[in-house]
């Protein structure tokens, strides 16, 4: 059975009348939760899915009835600001590419406000936790832009990157969006299990 690692759909990143970059100050901190923009839900056939508890991603979940929803904090976007990844000059010249480039820099430095072990962590047991489910349930993770990012390459690489986080500028691209509204990644359950002994 599949696992499904989908980002949450559209919400306000630029709104109008207001500083754009104090308001995605606000954003990246979380001092402010955001409700989803999207006239739409996420469509699954997943029995089981692991959500984020941020507004914008539980706006876009349909609650059905058959389906068992599981809230963890372990999936909220990861924690930063972009008033210290970069100035607003900056920002306003290169926009999201300059965030990207320096999101991976203070990864790799162990500078953002959650340190790669407790991130990694995060990671390795929500993915136990998608493993503890029963085999014959389809699961679906429902996140953000850089937490799918970072487990994405956490599985692509089999845990290397926990102690070799450069590689994350294979998977960060400074030029590229990481993911489009509602899209992500799949992974056949059976590729996880593989793994098991490094969600340990």
């Amino acid at each position: 059975m599949k696992i499904e690692f989908i980002k949450t759909l559209k919400y306000e990143s630029k709104p109008t009348n207001t500083d754009v970059f104090e308001y995605l100050s606000a954003l990246t901190t979380q001092s402010i939760d955001p409700p989803s923009i999207s006239n739409t839900y996420i469509h699954t056939n997943a029995e089981v899915v692991f959500h984020s508890p941020l507004r914008r991603v539980v706006d876009t979940l349909e609650f059905k009835k058959d389906i068992k929803y599981i809230k963890t904090d372990r999936l909220s976007e990861i924690l930063f600001d972009i008033k210290k990844l970069c100035s607003k000059e900056e920002w306003q010249k290169e926009k999201s590419d300059i965030v990207r480039k320096r999101f991976k820099e203070f990864f790799i430095k162990d500078q953002l406000p959650m340190k790669r072990s407790v991130i990694f962590n995060e990671i390795k047991s929500i993915l136990k936790d998608c493993l503890s489910q029963s085999e014959s349930f389809d699961i679906a993770v429902v996140s953000h832009s850089f937490r799918l990012k970072l487990i994405e390459a956490f599985i692509s690489t089999e845990g290397k990157i926990v102690n070799n986080p450069v590689l994350i500028h294979k998977y960060i691209l400074d030029d590229r969006k990481t993911y489009e509204f509602g899209t992500g990644f799949i992974i056949e359950r059976k590729e996880l299990k593989k793994m098991k002994a490094k969600l340990k």
